[in-house]
């Protein structure tokens, strides 16, 4: 089931996008959400970190949260765990399914996954096309028993709103490690680049709220077209 803070942060967040708060450019108080929603002070500052590390909001210590100006946008946001089409909401995404298939872990990927040798995954190699363009490669492994069903259908557009908004996970953290590489022939036909050209790598190992790693990732990033954002926020 979702945490009821993720719940109140994705109601917040709709709130925002629909402009409910661009007269006063500003939150209710905690003790108005608490009262809206009927939960404790403890959950509302939690769907507040929540709306923090999605870059919506910023604190202004004695005056409240205030919303963050919509100048940033279309950059990879490395504290976001929503996917490619959460990012870049401004950009027309379309995906092209390279590969979708169940297999058996192997050595390494069960290793990687802390799973048994022969644990059933999802593996899913997607061609990700923003405004016409070859934008990345994804490359996916979702444990079978914690993702049960995909198919061609969800997995041609957002694989994490299904997750999240259907099966209900509770996607609490990943690992991220971002590094360049040479491209190779295959992968540089596919983005349209020159073999051996740079890429942007990003893996991720991606935990629900009890540690359970459920995915592991790999995204090769056109170098000419991601940009990668970090938010920090100084307390």
């Amino acid at each position: 089931m979702a945490v009821k803070y993720k719940e109140i942060a994705d109601s917040l967040e709709r709130d925002i996008q629909e402009g409910k708060f661009n007269q006063s450019k500003k939150l209710p108080t905690e003790d108005e959400l608490i009262k809206a929603f009927d939960v404790s002070r403890n959950t509302i500052r939690k769907a507040i970190h929540q709306l923090v590390n999605r870059g919506l909001v910023y604190q202004v210590q004695g005056s409240g949260m205030f919303l963050r100006e919509e100048s940033v946008t279309d950059y990879i946001n490395l504290g976001s765990l929503r996917g490619l089409t959460k990012d870049l909401i401004s950009k027309s995404i379309e995906t092209k399914i390279l590969e979708l298939q169940v297999l058996e872990a192997d050595e390494e990927k069960a290793k990687q996954l802390r799973c048994d040798v022969g644990t059933k995954l999802y593996f899913i190699k997607r061609l990700r096309m923003v405004d016409d363009e070859p934008f990345s490669i994804e490359i996916s492994y979702f444990k079978k028993d914690i993702v049960p069903y995909l198919n061609e259908d969800i997995a041609s557009s957002s694989i994490y709103s299904y997750l999240i908004d259907d099966l209900k996970l509770n996607i609490a953290f990943a690992d991220k490690v971002i590094n360049c590489e040479k491209i190779d022939e295959a992968s540089a036909r596919l983005l349209q680049v020159n073999p051996q050209d740079p890429a942007l790598i990003i893996e991720n190992t991606v935990c629900l709220a009890n540690g359970t790693i459920f995915e592991l990732s790999k995204s090769i990033f056109h170098y000419q077209k991601a940009k990668i954002l970090n938010r920090i926020n100084f307390k």
